[in-house]
């Protein structure tokens, strides 16, 4: 990465309290960055504070990302404390193990809610910052391969997750178009890893999975720093990582 060309700019990150989130915003700092790391559990954050390796920082502030006027406030807090964001990567999110004939509506509420309605909101909210600062700005929308298609799989137990993620698919392309529209100079970049060896995993019986290759939340931090790293004229629309079985 340009030592140079992030140096002292800001990156908020979403859900940076772990797994993918709290990898990316050690990547970030530790390319010199000042990073503001929201989520609920902001002792987490603190401890990844620590671990910075380069010339970067990572802040902590705790937000519910499903309260609108806690998103605002913090929105504004950032503001105020660090004038502006230059880099925002959209991570939060939450998956439930379940049938939709099973699922409660407070149970699809919930994932449309933070997988969705949350999304929209703090995209909303980085880019009206990005385009009061009017300088050159990065979105990342950590969405996932089943946002592109829904394998066949002998027990499905996915509910609405695919449904929120084919939902950012979309939201990208639209906001994309929103950018242009505007003269904004915006990059939006949409990252779609596989199964990834984190927490989340952790709603489903991991014996059914134990034998399929799975990536690691630094490969999808890798994909966010290559996507940073183009020059200003080359946009990654669109980044669908998998892990794949190894041979001898």
């Amino acid at each position: 990465m340009d030592s140079n060309r992030w140096q002292d700019k800001v990156a908020v990150v979403t859900g940076a309290s772990s797994g993918i989130g709290a990898c990316i915003a050690q990547n970030l700092a530790n390319s010199g960055l000042t990073v503001i790391g929201l989520a609920r559990r902001v002792e987490l954050i603190d401890d990844l504070s620590k671990n910075v390796s380069g010339n970067g920082k990572i802040y902590s502030r705790k937000c519910d990302l499903t309260n609108e006027s806690e998103v605002q406030e913090t929105f504004q807090w950032i503001k105020d404390n660090f004038s502006g964001i230059d880099v925002f990567v959209n991570n939060a999110g939450c998956i439930k193990a379940a049938f939709l004939l099973d699922s409660p509506t407070g149970d699809l509420k919930q994932l449309f809610d933070l997988n969705c309605v949350s999304t929209c909101v703090c995209v909303r909210e980085a880019i009206r910052m990005m385009r009061e600062k009017d300088d050159t700005g990065h979105i990342f929308i950590i969405n996932s391969v089943l946002g592109h298609r829904v394998p066949d799989v002998p027990v499905p137990l996915f509910s609405v997750y695919p449904s929120t993620k084919h939902a950012l698919t979309a939201l990208c392309q639209t906001v994309r178009q929103e950018i242009n529209f505007h003269k904004l100079n915006i990059k939006l970049t949409s990252i779609s890893p596989g199964m990834v060896d984190t927490d989340l995993l952790a709603v489903y019986d991991l014996s059914m999975y134990a034998q399929l290759p799975k990536l690691q939340a630094n490969d999808v931090a890798q994909a966010v720093m290559y996507a940073l790293n183009t020059p200003d004229h080359v946009q990654i629309d669109d980044i669908v990582l998998q892990a794949r079985f190894q041979h001898k």
